[in-house]
């Protein structure tokens, strides 16, 4: 299956989808500092160089899905937050115009939290509604990347996207963890001396630390950032959210702890100033959930952290990835009754099952269900005035023709269906029930 990239940096969320089995053919990103890192770790991509305003969909090669975050400074609560009035912000609105003029059948846009905020409700709404106009159904919700094994808190916004003619039903995926990664799991294995540098790096450092690649750590005042809060975190917590301004990078672990004196009020220990550090680029790459083996090239140490505090974990956009392909691959694709013309016709329910567990959950429990809420595809208690007599029930090239019992269907909660072993998304369902478990020859 193929995407389409955009704002795609480094190229996080694209690694994210590759691992996943998407192919990721095309990728657009503005800032030049990116592009070397994006072609060493994505080869097999066309990646365009510049301004996304200026593309024309007509050069963006058909595919079947769109996935970007972007630029996030306009509504980031460490920024200046002036939503549409910052240019920036406005971006937002040329990814909404290409997927409305290539319709794609899915997107993904990742964003900050600060766009949830009261003062963006309204750009907010409108956005959405931009995409629901744009033919497609909108899910969204704020995730924290601590709860998928991502050793850092992280809650970013996510938008996904299915057109509305494919019925497909999403849903974002669950928290796989109870207990955070800790940084010592995540890099407590990087044990070497990094690379000091106050700005400009030599090329040739990869090949001076072969064991650890971008093992290097900017050297820079501590600001007032510092200050303001406690950047440190022990070797038994996640880290702070990995950001894009490598001066305001999270303190090494191994860093004493900052003294607190009142609230905004932090300070280093006078006698241990050597001590302190921030994490070096290889470090903040593994908390993203980066592999060693994706390899960042700079001439500035800002760039590379840049880089990496910009990109989406690999790992949400993995998770994010599986989600969207479960969802494509399970559509609820039931059809309503059908009344013929012809009144000596039999009715018949035409029904679909999942795979050969799903009907086996059907035939075991002796019933079919549908939606009953109101989706597309939804039938209710009115539309049986005449009661189907049989359920066709069908999967890809095999059908079977089933017998349902004459009582007319019942009325039922999603949380009965999950008791015998369904996997629903719906809130009701109309429950038609089996007369026998035999195919009728």
């Amino acid at each position: 299956m193929n995407v389409v990239s955009f704002f795609a940096g480094c190229g996080g969320l694209d690694l994210g989808f590759e691992q996943a089995g998407f192919n990721v053919i095309w990728a657009n990103e503005f800032e030049q500092h990116c592009r070397a890192t994006y072609i060493r770790n994505h080869p097999n991509t066309e990646f365009v160089l510049c301004d996304v305003r200026k593309i024309e969909p007509n050069s963006i090669p058909d595919c079947d899905g769109f996935i970007g975050g972007p630029p996030c400074q306009s509504w980031s609560v460490g920024g200046k937050q002036k939503g549409l009035e910052d240019e920036r912000g406005q971006l937002f609105l040329k990814y909404i115009e290409l997927i409305n003029a290539k319709k794609p059948k899915f997107f993904v846009i990742e964003n900050v939290k600060g766009m949830l905020d009261d003062k963006f409700k309204e750009v907010f709404e409108d956005f959405l509604h931009r995409l629901n106009n744009a033919g497609y159904d909108v899910q969204w919700s704020l995730l924290d990347a601590v709860n998928f094994r991502i050793p850092q808190n992280r809650e970013r916004v996510f938008f996904v996207g299915f057109r509305k003619e494919l019925n497909v039903v999403f849903t974002f995926p669950n928290s796989i963890c109870t207990e955070p990664v800790s940084l010592k799991k995540a890099i407590g294995d990087i044990i070497e001396e990094p690379n000091f540098y106050t700005g400009q790096k030599s090329k040739d450092v990869i090949e001076m630390n072969p064991k650890r690649p971008n093992h290097d750590v900017i050297i820079s005042k501590f600001g007032l950032f510092y200050y303001r809060g406690n950047r440190r975190r022990g070797w038994q917590q996640p880290s702070f959210t990995i950001n894009a301004t490598a001066d305001f990078a999270p303190l090494h672990p191994s860093s004493p702890k900052m003294i607190y004196f009142g609230h905004e009020n932090w300070n280093f220990q006078k006698d241990k100033l050597k001590e302190y550090r921030r994490l070096s680029v290889r470090e903040c790459a593994r908390i993203q959930t980066f592999p060693d083996s994706f390899i960042f090239e700079y001439d500035e140490i800002k760039d590379a952290y840049k880089m990496i505090g910009n990109a989406v974990p690999p790992k949400l956009g993995n998770e994010i990835a599986k989600s969207i392909l479960y969802a494509l691959n399970h559509q609820e694709v039931s059809e309503p009754i059908q009344e013929s013309e012809n009144k000596k016709d039999i009715p018949i329910l035409v029904g679909y099952y999942k795979g050969d567990w799903h009907k086996q959950l059907i035939l075991n429990n002796k019933l079919y269900y549908v939606r009953s809420d109101g989706r597309k595809g939804s039938i209710f208690k009115e539309d049986c005035a005449i009661m189907p007599k049989y359920l066709l029930l069908h999967h890809k090239k095999s059908a079977d023709l089933y017998e349902l019992d004459a009582e007319e269907p019942i009325l039922i909660d999603s949380s009965f269906l999950k008791t015998l072993g369904f996997e629903t998304s719906g809130k009701t369902y109309l429950c038609f029930l089996l007369k026998s478990v035999d195919a009728v020859s």
